[in-house]
């Protein structure tokens, strides 16, 4: 019998942003806030024979450049070119990486109010 481990390694990311929002089930939400954002982004795939599915320094040159279009901004339905919320930011910034990576997302969290997380998986 073969046994099939899945692998998979996760990096961290965090970043502060600005938004309102236009179209909010929240009021509050239609006033310019900001909050702490954590991005998790967990790649799956084969050990290759370096002994990584990814190295740390590749997933830093991926993710870090599509982190500071967010980090320390303000967005708006204008800026953005739709609401920008969790939901839709996370959509972005998923696609973001998929366009410049072969490798495959496994999971993809993004945390915000340290009390919220979104995941794509």
């Amino acid at each position: 019998m073969t046994i099939i481990i899945k692998t998979s390694v996760t990096k961290c990311f965090e970043f502060e942003m600005g938004h309102i929002l236009s179209e909010s089930y929240d009021e509050d939400c239609q006033q310019p806030h900001g909050h702490s954002y954590k991005l998790e982004v967990t790649f799956s795939g084969p050990v290759q024979e370096n002994g990584v599915i990814v190295d740390f320094k590749k997933m830093n040159q991926i993710i870090t450049p599509i982190v500071k279009r967010f980090d320390h901004t303000f967005l708006s339905p204008q800026t953005f070119g739709r609401n920008p919320t969790a939901e839709n930011m996370a959509l972005n910034i998923f696609h973001s990486i998929e366009e410049i990576t072969t490798l495959m997302i496994f999971s993809f969290l993004i945390h915000l109010l340290l009390k919220l997380c979104l995941c794509y998986l």
